[in-house]
């Protein structure tokens, strides 16, 4: 009969596309994980892996196989995760991952509340961006964390948890009545603070740029979402973030938001977790918090 330790194996074969890679993974030695491929494959009396120069590639026996994998895995530790809660109130260690996008108006107020509802729960929140947070995920390091919509990355699962509408954000020196729908043709050439071209909105937002000709007179780069607010609201240059960064603006007056039309502009987050863990009774709580405080945050068309 196959192991958990081999199922763990071929699970990181099959998501690393490497015996080496997924040994480093497994904390094992790379003999060991080709051993339990190898087991595998004679108990089961099919190949699962084409081995090649250039690593492994699964047969198709092997991507149904390792599906059911995943599926079992998360089974058994769902069991486990009731075993250990029954009886007992929410309880131990969250690991979750957010952008500032979520972090500066979402994060405060569900802490509070959890403070006061479940506090034995303890929460560790790491602030970052998508690649990083989904690296820490996969690594399962982070019990889940919140990102821009993703596609094609092996061992994680995702799941829809909001859209937003993109706004101008601009000092109230600039003359933008708050709130008000603008068109960025009316403001051009605009002097823009954009994230460097390793951050994926970079290329979102010139495309926009492209499709829509705004001319563009100077771009700055900053990844430093804190540090481009300061900026923005002491100069006349202007930036573009999904709204739910900027509620504490609207109320505060600090900065003027204004969302974007012809055409609008859109950011889509999901939830991202590890494939083949299933979330603790403690972190289901928390997420569910943050959904809800997210949905209500975000600025929905007509507003």
């Amino acid at each position: 009969m196959v192991s958990l330790r081999q199922l763990n194996s071929l699970i990181a074969v099959y998501e690393e596309g490497s015996f080496t890679a997924a040994s480093e993974r497994e904390n094992a030695t790379q003999s060991g994980i080709s051993q339990h491929i190898s087991l595998i494959e004679k108990e089961l009396e099919i190949q699962l892996f084409t081995r090649n120069s250039n690593g492994v590639t699964p047969t198709t026996l092997c991507h149904a196989y390792y599906r059911k994998s995943i599926d079992a895995i998360r089974t058994l530790r769902e069991a486990e995760q009731e075993a250990k809660t029954a009886g007992k109130g929410l309880t131990g260690r969250v690991n979750a991952g957010l952008m500032p996008s979520f972090t500066r108006a979402a994060l405060a107020p569900v802490l509070s509340e959890i403070s006061v509802t479940h506090p034995n729960i303890e929460i560790s929140v790491i602030e970052s961006y998508s690649g990083s947070l989904t690296e820490m995920v996969k690594s399962e390091e982070l019990d889940f964390a919140l990102v821009p919509v993703m596609t094609g990355t092996q061992g994680i699962r995702h799941s829809h948890l909001v859209r937003d509408r993109e706004v101008l954000v601009s000092a109230p020196s600039f003359g933008l009545k708050q709130g008000k729908e603008i068109s960025l043709k009316a403001f051009e050439p605009l002097n823009i603070v954009l994230p460097t071209k390793a951050n994926i909105r970079r290329l979102k937002l010139e495309d926009y740029f492209t499709a829509n000709t705004i001319n563009i007179a100077n771009i700055m780069e900053m990844d430093s979402m804190m540090g481009t607010l300061e900026f923005v609201a002491s100069t006349h240059w202007v930036t573009i973030l999904p709204s739910l960064i900027c509620v504490p603006d609207i109320t505060s007056n600090a900065r003027h938001i204004n969302p974007i039309i012809r055409p609008n502009i859109y950011s889509d987050f999901v939830i991202i977790e590890p494939l083949a863990r299933t979330l603790t009774p403690q972190a289901s709580y928390f997420l569910k918090l943050l959904q809800e405080k997210i949905s209500s945050l975000a600025w929905q068309d007509g507003e």
